[in-house]
């Protein structure tokens, strides 16, 4: 049962419309600054670096409290810049620190959550050739990782590029060759390039000074950290080889042979204990990040979605239309659902899907449907922090839900 009907996404609609034109982000509806009590770690677009899409520390969203989650307000992406050669929309949430971070159209803005005002807006790249897909979160820095869009010549650099979390002000920025995703891991920032050369590169992260590179890969690029070690790509006869290396100074730890796709891990610090990726024959396993040994393997699964303490949730079956929950400590199959989804977050004992169904993580049942509209695509962003969720279904919008007062 959905907890909202189309009405409060009808009213959101024409508030975008009327906001849009102004190119001001608001709330559609005031509600206290406050009202969260759980301190978020999802400072990354996937979380964390090892891209678990799980916040640990949420306990406000409960499977219980998920049935009284309403819609709270919305921000809206500003008007795309007349020298613009195409708009990103809105991207990369990261709800963090009681302040939500969000990149709309290529501009980087920091909102209070609590009301929807907009406390700072920065412009990365004054000439709107690139795409964001990255945001982090470290202390005060706020790291960006960009890319370049398919509006212009593809030859053009990427960047990482960093800014004060309070202020906006740039702190520093960096090249590169073709762009990336970023990612925190510890005092570092890793990030991916996506074009030909298939490379990750590693900078400090308080100075953006570049510290090592891989050097290009085969086909593919990484920048996955599990255990405090960077997952990346070899390239042997047969494809891919999986290498993982120090985060200090890029030596190789452990390599596998053969064409492995690395998917997710659990946490990037040193507290990691499990690394998916699909093996040379197809099959979805768990390695130990430390050594690169091979455990249990999770029947079934195409897709890892999410890792959270206790279950491994990936998309599974013959097609990969069904979602499946695996025990984290044995690989066992807990439960299978017959949804489907593309992106998933997890928290609090709650997995939630891009068609903004929440199904108890422990049993794989439909709790309850808690953002839904004829009028609305499936989403393309999920984050949840500090008993909030940032969903952006609408390419100009970034919705807000939460408990009553939120």
């Amino acid at each position: 049962m959905s907890i909202f009907s189309a009405k409060p996404y009808i009213f959101a609609s024409v508030a975008v419309l009327v906001l849009a034109a102004s190119g001001i982000a608001t709330s559609l509806k005031q509600a206290p600054a406050a009202a969260t009590t759980e301190s978020s770690p999802w400072f990354d677009t996937n979380s964390n670096a090892a891209a678990s899409r799980a916040n640990l520390k949420e306990k406000v969203l409960s499977p219980t409290a998920v049935t009284k989650i309403q819609y709270l307000r919305s921000v809206v992406s500003p008007l795309i810049s007349p020298s613009a050669p195409c708009g990103s929309g809105v991207v990369a949430p990261v709800l963090v620190g009681g302040s939500l971070y969000v990149i709309t159209n290529a501009e980087l803005s920091k909102y209070n959550p609590g009301t929807g005002a907009l406390i700072w807006r920065a412009i990365p790249d004054p000439s709107f050739s690139l795409q964001y897909d990255s945001l982090a979160i470290s202390g005060n820095l706020v790291i960006v990782g960009a890319e370049t869009t398919g509006c212009v010549d593809p030859a053009s650099l990427g960047e990482v590029f960093a800014f004060s979390a309070s202020t906006g002000a740039p702190v520093w920025q960096t090249p590169l060759a073709f762009g990336g995703d970023s990612v925190i891991a510890q005092s570092f920032v890793v990030s991916t390039i996506n074009a030909e050369n298939n490379d990750t590169s590693v900078f400090d992260l308080s100075t953006g000074k570049f510290l090592w590179d891989t050097g290009g890969g085969c086909t593919q690029s990484a920048n996955l950290v599990v255990a405090a070690l960077v997952m990346t790509y070899g390239c042997d006869a047969q494809g891919n080889t999986l290498e993982a290396r120090t985060l200090a100074t890029g030596a190789i730890a452990w390599s596998l042979p053969g064409n492995w796709t690395i998917q997710r891990g659990d946490l990037s610090g040193t507290a990691g204990q499990h690394l998916y990726a699909t093996n040379p024959s197809g099959t979805v396993v768990d390695l130990n990040p430390l050594t690169g040994q091979t455990g249990y393997s999770l029947s079934g699964a195409v897709n890892v979605l999410a890792v959270d303490a206790a279950r491994v949730y990936a998309t599974c079956g013959s097609q990969g239309f069904s979602i499946c929950g695996y025990s984290i400590a044995t690989g066992a199959l807990e439960w299978q659902a017959n949804v489907g989804t593309t992106i998933a977050a997890a928290a609090d004992n709650v997995l939630y899907l891009d068609s903004g169904q929440a199904l108890n993580a422990a049993t794989g049942q439909l709790i309850s449907t808690v953002w839904a509209s004829p009028n609305r695509s499936r989403a393309s962003a999920i984050a949840i922090g500090d008993g909030r969720i940032a969903v952006v279904s609408d390419p100009r919008v970034l919705d807000l839900l939460g408990l009553p007062g939120s």
